[in-house]
């Protein structure tokens, strides 16, 4: 297969890329890791990853300073320079949001109403986020010697999203059927929970249409 970039510059932008979205699929499998915690009542367990995951974030946020630093202190063509801030701007959110969703699990106990009510498909919600990363990793290493395959793994993130708004729109619906059981924190952090996961599959969406932009670039 030809490579479609051949500089170095370019090389160092899809490594530290590459870098980032492994990172986020580590935090993904700690998320998991960090509800089943909490659905079983191992508080311990749910703080270790949560810790895991922020350290994780901090490594992302390096690493996408990093990679501005490289897109705007070096010279790159326009378009290139453009898909990339905009990958890497989608990569960085995403990983804010599994950040912000860790962060609403362990800030107050989950209502046990909640748990039991939405536990299943809350599981279910984190078994598509957990594809997602993992596609991610796939869709960025492949841009710099099969953007076609790249592109065609990004429609399977856009499809996954789609899957997620469902079960998103599923949770917030019984969320309100529950509401009269439960207390109005209670509520609130729940819905945090549904709404932060949602910006983490609505933020790896936002990367696909990147990797779009730049083989339409690429194209013209």
């Amino acid at each position: 297969m030809v490579r479609i970039f051949k500089i170095t510059r370019e090389d160092e932008i899809f490594k530290r890329l590459l870098a980032i979205s492994v990172s986020l699929k580590e935090m993904s499998s700690s998320l998991r890791s960090l509800y089943m915690g909490v659905r079983n009542g191992d508080k311990n367990d749910s703080i270790g990853n949560s810790v895991r995951i922020r350290s994780a974030y901090e490594r992302v946020a390096m690493e996408r300073e990093d990679v501005m630093s490289l897109l705007f202190g070096e010279a790159f063509l326009p378009d290139f320079k453009e898909s990339m801030v905009m990958l890497t701007q989608s990569l960085y959110y995403t990983s804010k949001a599994i950040k912000d969703t860790a962060r609403a699990y362990v800030t107050r106990r989950v209502s046990e109403k909640c748990l039991q009510s939405m536990g299943d498909q809350m599981e279910a919600y984190l078994v598509i986020v957990s594809e997602a990363t993992s596609k991610m990793v796939d869709v960025v290493n492949s841009l710099n010697h099969d953007i076609r395959r790249a592109i065609k793994l990004g429609r399977e993130i856009q499809m996954l999203e789609r899957n997620g708004d469902e079960i998103k729109d599923t949770l917030l619906l019984k969320l309100y059927e529950i509401e009269s059981e439960i207390d109005v924190v209670s509520l609130l952090q729940f819905k945090d929970i549904i709404l932060f996961t949602d910006d983490i599959l609505d933020n790896l969406e936002e990367g696909t249409v990147s990797v779009e932009v730049l083989y339409a670039t690429l194209k013209s």
